[in-house]
């Protein structure tokens, strides 16, 4: 008779692992594992060349120096977002990072919402590119297909080095849940 309440005893335990098994494989598989689904469906590239040339009348301007060149990277890249959880998410900055041809990699500097409108005063032509921009602060409400634009400046790089990148990063920093990469 004891084999009998050996064996019930350990069907019993074997029972309740199993069940335990099936309730964390369930939980594990209905609790999203990003909180915010990020895609980037379109990546803009705007590169001036700008020359600074010395005129009649500048304060400072050393003799036989030629005016200053300068080659920057506008990157906009146009994103997806969808906010898994049934509460809202806040965006808490970005940084970019590309990675050129030799090996080195260089950081950007992200362009704020709030600064804009100076930048297409200047550059007329980002005004098309950066279509709804994504702000510092910016909210994402639950279960909603978000969409905007981040403006990124890669400083001192040329469209032919952008052209001939190993690889390109955005990460998101998303508060309270830590930050998400994705691919440029």
């Amino acid at each position: 008779m004891e084999e009998t309440s050996d064996r019930s005893t350990l069907t019993a335990v074997i029972l309740a692992f199993v069940i335990m098994l099936a309730v964390a494989a369930g939980i594990y598989l209905l609790i999203p594992h990003k909180l915010t689904a990020i895609t980037v469906t379109k990546v803009d590239v705007f590169a001036p060349h700008t020359e600074f040339t010395p005129t009649e009348g500048d304060s400072v301007h050393v003799v036989g120096e030629p005016g200053q060149a300068e080659d920057d990277l506008y990157v906009v890249a146009h994103l997806n977002m969808t906010d898994k959880l049934s509460q809202r998410v806040f965006i808490n900055g970005w940084s970019g990072t590309i990675t050129l041809a030799d090996g080195t990699s260089r950081d950007a500097t992200y362009v704020a919402k709030s600064q804009l409108p100076r930048l297409q005063q200047i550059f007329p032509q980002i005004a098309s590119l950066a279509t709804t921009p994504i702000g510092d602060g910016d909210e994402l409400d639950p279960g909603v297909n978000n969409s905007g634009s981040i403006v990124l400046l890669f400083p001192n790089t040329t469209q032919d080095e952008w052209n001939k990148r190993r690889s390109a990063e955005l990460t998101l920093n998303i508060r309270d849940h830590g930050p998400q990469t994705v691919k440029l």
